[in-house]
């Protein structure tokens, strides 16, 4: 799961197939393919992923904290997510989740522009101010949340969440 969800997201970002926001910022599927795989693989396949993800990108050294800990954060939920999955027709999973990833793309965002203000790459609050207020926050939030939900739908026996915190997979 590593190898071929990282291997995509760190191909997709090395090739450039992006659309630009604003720097340091670009939309593209690595959002989507952090949260499916950090979902159905568990927080050992989140740290794995987030690294070969985010590795390609003009800023590693942000890239590579700030996508691991959202798939880590998700871990967390994902076993209570996929037994409620069905819970009011499904809409009692995507609540779940919409809550769980806003909190942890907050989350991330501030520790991201944090480090890039640590380095002197951006002023740390109007870098906020412009991830929040300008939309990437959003973005980034919505990029997560349909993907994972319409995956968890479509594909309930991928996205069961069979591995253990200690590693491995339940018998």
């Amino acid at each position: 799961m590593i190898a071929a969800f990282g291997g995509l997201g760190f191909a997709w970002r090395a090739l450039g197939l992006v659309i630009p926001l604003y720097p340091p910022y670009v939309l593209d599927i690595r959002e989507s393919i952090n949260v499916i795989a950090a979902f159905a693989g568990g927080p050992w396949v989140a740290i794995g992923v987030g690294i070969l993800i985010g590795l390609p990108s003009s800023v590693p050294f942000c890239d590579v904290i700030y996508y691991p800990l959202i798939g880590i954060i998700l871990s967390i939920f994902s076993k209570h997510i996929f037994d409620k999955r069905d819970m009011w027709g499904g809409i009692y999973s995507l609540i779940i989740i919409s809550v769980v990833i806003a909190v942890a793309e907050a989350i991330a965002l501030t520790i991201f522009n944090f480090e890039l203000a640590l380095v002197g790459l951006v002023s740390f609050e109007a870098e906020m101010l412009a991830s929040f207020l300008g939309g990437t926050y959003l973005i980034y939030v919505v990029q997560a949340i349909i993907p994972l939900w319409i995956i968890l739908k479509l594909f309930p026996d991928f996205m069961r969440p069979t591995w253990r915190w200690t590693g491995g997979e339940e018998e």
